[in-house]
């Protein structure tokens, strides 16, 4: 008999219990920040966002009602910046919207425009392979955020108005 009542429990004490269907979230693929514009690129959608802000955290909830869905940015792959505004802005982006560790920064000429231009799903695998054959040192968060926090050169890949790679060298 209790292993019938353990088995019963079982079945109805599994799952998800969060109350957010999948389907009813937006999977942020790549943010480019510019001042107080930011740019949003989705993993499912072919939806670009681009709105201003006060913060980037306003910037997300007025994202999110745009869209009419939560915004998740945890399998965030890439962060593109202006030049200048890196340590705060990458502090927030990684502890406040918890990107992953692995996610790329990179600054652009054109910040604005580049998820316009370009899918976010090839700047990540053009700085992939820059990475590769060493054109660019490693530019996850962390490792840059880590480089400008000790004061060394946060030295990030530069990507063209059209979201290509700009080799500085």
């Amino acid at each position: 008999m209790n292993k019938i009542i353990l088995a019963v429990m079982c079945i109805f004490l599994t799952g998800c219990s969060t109350g957010i269907d999948v389907n009813e979230m937006a999977y942020v693929r790549a943010a480019a920040i510019e001042g107080d514009n930011v740019t949003f690129s989705f993993y499912l959608e072919e939806q670009v966002i681009s709105l201003s802000a006060d913060t980037l955290e306003d910037a997300k909830s007025a994202a999110e009602l745009a869209l009419g869905k939560e915004i998740f940015t945890g399998h965030t792959e890439l962060v593109v910046l202006e030049q200048g505004a890196e340590s705060n802005t990458l502090e927030f982006v990684l502890n406040q919207w918890k990107v992953p560790p692995a996610c790329r920064v990179a600054y652009a000429e054109n910040v604005g425009e580049i998820l316009k231009k370009r899918k976010a799903e090839e700047i990540v695998g053009i700085l992939k392979r820059a990475e590769e054959k060493n054109l660019t040192e490693k530019c996850d968060i962390v490792t840059v955020l880590g480089k400008i926090l000790n004061g060394e050169n946060g030295d990030l890949p530069l990507l063209t108005d059209e979201g290509e790679f700009q080799n500085r060298q």
